[in-house]
């Protein structure tokens, strides 16, 4: 029977970021992943000749030459040694016209268009170009950035609740914004509607529409992208997770793969051990688990040991969205398909309430078109690009298909996809596609085991978004001993959020255990 300081449960993002923390530290740890490798989300996979990310879009806090990124400190800590590739552009948003639209105009592409904005790296530079596309919004711009500043500070403090009184002489908008939604501030700042459906673009990545979603979250979201740009990691993903799974065993951690943790073991009213693949018993001191709390509470506990709070949280929470992925293996470079841009946003509607609204039928025209070329040119032979097309929904779209017609309707939506990025584009796809992988939200849910297949673990919402997670941050937690890290946490989906809360849970079980605190 082996015995160690902490277990890990789960090889995700949150999981590896845990596990190396509380190696470097001395404690002894043993990281489980039902997998064969590590990553989960993070990860890669070939189809023909081409290797595919699977869901990496872009990092925001990789920085640039000047200034190390926090994404980069992340992998600085822990030693990890990662390749970065930096972009220095944010986003592209195209909406279609529709017919009667007063404002449609022809853009470059010769599309017939309401919305084409390509919006730059830098605070004075994107409000600059916000207020070439609506005049009058340059002021209201800044003055969010302004705040976006002051609100790094505020969340600093919040890490540590005794500093927090103190620290409002600082930032004495941070109270009068908390709990308000990105359209109340924006509003009370006196941005046009329209400069504001441009602003919220990446409303997507959080999961939350504007009317519902945290303004001081997205600020720092926005922030940390238009700050110095993006990138993302050479070779693919999967570069992060194994960089963290050597510097893990570098500091003399243990890795179980094909390990699927089946039961937790209970002792006085708290986790004593796991039984792994239903046989080998394995205990431990402090457990981080990232995986969904559903899971645990109703797959690996018995019903007398869940607490009472935690299905009270589990029904009060709302899944989050799911997303359908189409993978495409390019004959031709992103030239002679005419890509111009890395990241593009395609929308029916540029007010992304009216596209969250839409979501909650399977595709709605709302479509993100990345070509990886555009940031790594040699991620594909030489004469090819490789495309990935992303959409999202909400709820159980698929409660009413059918298993003998899975494969036509995975082949409608992904064929609706393709044609929805031609049309806004005015570029051709189709004929020059040699591989393609369809990913429906029933591939996210075999491979992520989560509800529904979200990444995105719960809605962020106004009652239930980062600001009240942090601060009850402790007394979420299930048991003395025990942590969740990933995507169900305060930050909800994105890697950097999940790098954050594993680091965050393996500070705590740090102190508690070399500390005494």
């Amino acid at each position: 029977m082996k015995n160690y300081d902490v277990i890990v449960i789960g090889a995700g993002n949150g999981g590896l970021a845990a596990a190396a923390n509380c190696a470097k530290a001395g404690l002894s740890v043993l990281l489980l992943e039902r997998h064969n490798i590590p990553g989960g989300s993070a990860s890669s996979f070939v189809r023909g000749r081409f290797e595919f990310e699977p869901s990496l879009h872009e990092l925001a806090g990789i920085g640039d030459e000047k200034e190390v990124g926090t994404i980069e400190e992340v992998f600085n800590r822990i030693d990890a040694d990662v390749e970065w590739c930096r972009h220095d552009s944010t986003f592209r948003l195209v909406v279609p016209a529709k017919e009667g639209d007063e404002d449609a105009f022809v853009n470059e592409d010769g599309v017939l268009v309401t919305v084409d904005a390509r919006m730059p790296v830098g605070f004075e530079a994107f409000s600059r170009k916000l207020d070439e596309l609506v005049p009058g919004s340059y002021e209201s711009c800044r003055k969010a950035f302004d705040m976006s500043i002051a609100m790094f500070k505020a969340f600093e403090c919040m890490e540590n609740p005794a500093k927090i009184p103190g620290s409002l002489k600082d930032v004495p908008d941070i109270m009068r914004m908390t709990a308000h939604t990105m359209t109340e501030a924006l509003d009370a700042l006196g941005m046009p509607k329209k400069a504001q459906d441009i602003f919220n673009t990446y409303w997507c990545y959080m999961g939350s529409p504007a009317s519902q979603f945290d303004f001081l979250y997205y600020m720092c979201v926005l922030h940390s992208y238009v700050r110095s740009g993006t990138g993302i990691p050479k070779f693919r993903s999967h570069e992060m997770s194994l960089a963290i799974d050597k510097k893990i065993r570098d500091f003399g951690g243990e890795i179980w793969y094909n390990a699927d943790v089946t039961k937790i073991i209970m002792k006085d009213g708290k986790p004593v051990g796991v039984v792994v693949n239903g046989e080998t018993e394995v205990y431990g001191k402090e457990f981080i688990c990232n995986c969904y709390p559903y899971k645990v509470f109703t797959e690996l506990m018995d019903e007398k040991d869940v607490p009472e709070m935690q299905l009270k949280m589990l029904n009060a929470r709302k899944t989050a969205c799911t997303l359908t992925t189409v993978y495409l293996g390019m004959n031709k470079t992103k030239e002679e398909l005419g890509i111009t841009d890395y990241s593009v946003f395609i929308a029916p509607d540029s007010d992304s309430d009216k596209q969250y609204e839409a979501a909650q039928n399977y595709f709605s025209g709302y479509c993100i078109i990345n070509c990886l070329n555009e940031i790594i040119p040699d991620c594909t032979p030489e004469g090819t690009s490789q495309l990935f097309l992303t959409t999202m929904t909400f709820g159980d779209v698929m409660k009413d298909v059918k298993p003998q017609d899975y494969k036509k309707f995975k082949t409608k939506v992904a064929q609706d996809m393709i044609e929805t990025c031609e049309k806004a584009l005015n570029i051709s796809i189709k004929p020059y596609i040699e591989e393609i992988e369809i990913a429906l939200p029933p591939t996210f849910a075999r491979y992520l085991n989560t509800p529904l297949g979200t990444p995105y673990g719960y809605m962020l919402e106004k009652w239930d978004s980062m600001l009240p997670r942090t601060v009850q941050y402790l007394k979420d937690q299930p048991f003395e001993n025990f942590w969740f890290c990933g995507a169900t946490q305060e930050r909800g989906d994105g890697y950097g959020c999940a790098y954050y809360t594993g680091e965050k849970a393996a500070g705590i079980v740090i102190k508690k255990l070399k500390e005494g605190k």
